[in-house]
């Protein structure tokens, strides 16, 4: 990213040379959350909707359309919809050069990583922290990228913590873990509850075309 493009973050703020693009951790967090974006991105997502009827992303950009002008935020350039997307569920991927890993697949998600990164948008707002992510890996990305380019990212529920506040992040941290593990503790209860059902002989997943449930 060109280098003028990150030093808006710090106009009328004197910070030492050494610790510009540094790590070196400053009192910065009130002058950086004050910055207002002037072409924020939104993110929206809902697990499942298996009718396609699109209506909690809708609700989501209510939402998160009234934190906007609350906010005082410039108009959304770039809206990322990932309806009926699971934040939980990994998939086995193969890299070009070979190697396997396993992700989470949310081609909007990866986007909004880059448009952050890439300047394309200056700031988000997101839903709730369980809408935006439920794995550690998507959230340190993320955070990652907030720390580099110093651009407010805040929810538009609850305590609508921004992850360019330091204890905003750690607390997004210990949310994350605490949401993947409800993740992974109705996972399991759900294929107990299919192992169960199939050892009573009762059909599971959706019916075969051409048959009944009776």
């Amino acid at each position: 990213m060109p280098a003028a493009t990150l030093t808006t973050a710090w106009e009328d703020l004197e910070v030492p040379a050494h610790a510009r693009g540094g790590q070196v951790t400053l009192n910065l967090c009130d002058h950086l959350a004050s910055y207002l974006p002037k072409r924020p991105g939104a993110y929206l997502r809902i697990s499942s909707d298996r009718f396609a009827l699109k209506a909690g992303v809708d609700r989501q950009l209510e939402d998160a359309e009234t934190s906007r002008t609350r906010l005082c935020w410039g108009p959304f350039a770039k809206v990322y919809r990932e309806n009926d997307t699971s934040a939980f569920k990994k998939r086995k991927i193969t890299k070009p050069d070979g190697t396997i890993d396993w992700v989470v697949l949310r081609p909007e998600f990866r986007q909004l990583l880059a448009d952050l990164a890439l300047g394309v948008i200056d700031g988000v707002i997101f839903y709730d922290l369980d809408r935006l992510v439920r794995q550690p890996r998507d959230l340190e990305d993320l955070i990652d990228i907030v720390e580099y380019v110093k651009r407010p990212v805040t929810g538009a529920t609850g305590g609508r913590m921004n992850l360019i506040n330091d204890s905003d992040r750690h607390m997004a941290r210990m949310m994350c873990v605490m949401a993947l593990k409800s993740s992974e503790d109705t996972a399991r209860r759900v294929a107990r509850q299919h192992l169960s059902a199939a050892q009573n002989g009762q059909v599971q997943g959706r019916i075969a075309y051409g048959w009944v449930r009776k």
